[in-house]
């Protein structure tokens, strides 16, 4: 028989589940502790993480060390592209291979230091006084695309096909 997913309940909360594994001491452990806050595992571990946020230090670039809590608005994003861009250009080494693939994508299809044309598509906007930032709107239009042709199965026609798409209707 095959299990039912379960519809969050209106106004609660989105998590997303993932698995892991714990020694079983440690997960032991982790079980009394979570008994004695009258927590579950799960909101206990949950919320083991949250208070190591603050003990993680990482630097902005190579400069001011801060830790992840403390820049956790500068990282999170709703959405995938937004947090790539975000976390990129904060923190190019903490970036995972495949991050790092595709933001190649999006450095490799970009014309920063010129001024944009209808016919030349690229990730960038350029303002004409050295002050480019990445075009948001358009990498999330052709995220699909971006992503697939920098993780392998896509071609690079389809990736300039769907820049252009929507780039020249923006």
């Amino acid at each position: 028989m095959t299990e039912k997913k379960r519809k969050p309940k209106t106004g609660t909360l989105r998590t997303e589940v993932f698995a892991m594994r714990l020694d079983p001491k440690l997960k032991y452990l982790a079980e009394i502790a979570a008994r004695k806050q009258r927590r579950s595992l799960a909101n206990f571990i949950e919320w083991a993480i949250e208070q190591s946020l603050d003990s993680v230090n990482i630097s902005r670039l190579g400069n001011k060390v801060s830790n992840v809590a403390d820049e956790a608005e500068k990282l999170w994003a709703l959405d995938e592209p937004e947090r790539l861009v975000k976390l990129a250009s904060g923190y190019p080494d903490l970036l995972t291979y495949d991050e790092q693939l595709i933001y190649r994508v999006l450095k490799e299809y970009s014309a920063p230091n010129k001024v944009k044309h209808k016919n030349t598509s690229d990730f960038f906007v350029s303002k004409g006084y050295f002050n480019d930032a990445l075009e948001l709107d358009l990498i999330r239009k052709c995220w699909t695309e971006i992503k697939a042709f920098a993780l392998d199965p896509g071609t690079e026609d389809a990736l300039r096909t769907v820049i252009c798409k929507h780039d020249c209707s923006l």
